[in-house]
């Protein structure tokens, strides 16, 4: 918001926070790590490391997919 007025119209508002909650509730089911902000230089880190490069290979899939989704549908 800037000066009390909102870059979009509501109905496009009240679909980007679906989409959000939706994508939210995707990586919950899929145990996608949840970020930090306290990581070097205040930028976004894993909350949790990787395991094996298979689980690591199965999370960037998973964050592929979500970009895909959010590309999809908010371009």
């Amino acid at each position: 918001m800037i000066g009390g007025s909102l870059y979009y119209s509501p109905k496009r508002v009240c679909q980007i926070i679906v989409a959000c909650c939706m994508l939210h509730n995707l990586a919950l089911r899929r145990q996608v790590p949840f970020l930090q902000e306290d990581g070097p230089a205040g930028g976004l880190v894993a909350a949790e490391e990787p395991v094996d490069s298979e689980e690591e290979e199965a999370e960037e899939e998973e964050i592929d997919n979500r970009n895909n989704i959010i590309m999809q549908y908010f371009q």
